[in-house]
């Protein structure tokens, strides 16, 4: 009964925060990803992804939430997390977690390919390496080997190879997808559209089959 009543809960959060997020989008001229999580095919959660135009780049804002008991386990995630694009280009990254009750802040700005990162529960670290955090929503970043976590930004080495053009489900309508897969230090499938924007990426989460799947995307061939 218990897990009936928290299902329900979360699919009426997913479905107020699409409706609140889509109205804000088209307030501001900004535009909005929202993503349904799914564990084992059953809604846990939600993220969004709102990208708002700035004078000469993008302020990118990612909010995500899962929360679900299963028996004795309790899964608990709460991230956000700022972007600063400028030029195409990668300035600026703020980040705040719960993660299962740990939390981590920190913050990292870039020059170039060199970046400086430090907060609280992670090590202070200046590198060249060109590494993102693992900033999924675009395209570009199957292009990068080395990321690092947004939870603690613990250091990537990752491969992405393209498996090819597919159709992906998305919200019972068939949309254009091309299909990669990312291996190493981090695995997941992922699934971006026309755009170049996230459609669904899928990965393994303690034993368990969770998905993240867009629930705004629309066929431009329809």
């Amino acid at each position: 009964m218990r897990n009936r009543i928290a299902k329900g809960s979360i699919s009426a959060l997913i479905a107020g925060f699409t409706i609140q997020y889509a109205t804000a989008s088209l307030a501001s001229g900004s535009e909005m990803l929202n993503f349904r999580v799914l564990k084992d095919g059953e809604p846990i959660g939600y993220e969004t992804v709102e990208i708002a135009p700035t004078a000469n780049g993008q302020t990118v804002t990612i909010k995500t939430l899962t929360d679900l008991r299963v028996l004795f386990l309790k899964f608990h995630y709460d991230h956000q997390r700022t972007e600063q694009w400028q030029d195409g280009k990668l300035v600026s990254v703020e980040t705040t977690t719960n993660d299962d009750g740990t939390h981590y802040t920190w913050q990292a700005s870039y020059d170039e390919d060199c970046y400086a990162l430090a907060g609280k529960g992670v090590g202070k670290r200046d590198a060249c390496d060109a590494a993102w955090p693992l900033t999924l929503w675009h395209e570009d970043v199957t292009g990068k080997t080395d990321l690092f976590s947004v939870i603690n930004a613990e250091p990537y080495t990752v491969h992405t190879q393209r498996v090819g053009e597919e159709s992906v489900m998305v919200e019972s309508r068939e949309t254009p997808a091309v299909h990669y897969e990312m291996s190493g230090d981090v695995e997941r499938h992922l699934w971006y559209g026309t755009d170049g924007k996230l459609l669904k990426t899928s990965f393994k989460r303690k034993g368990y089959d969770i998905d993240f799947i867009r629930v705004d995307a629309i066929n431009p061939q329809q």
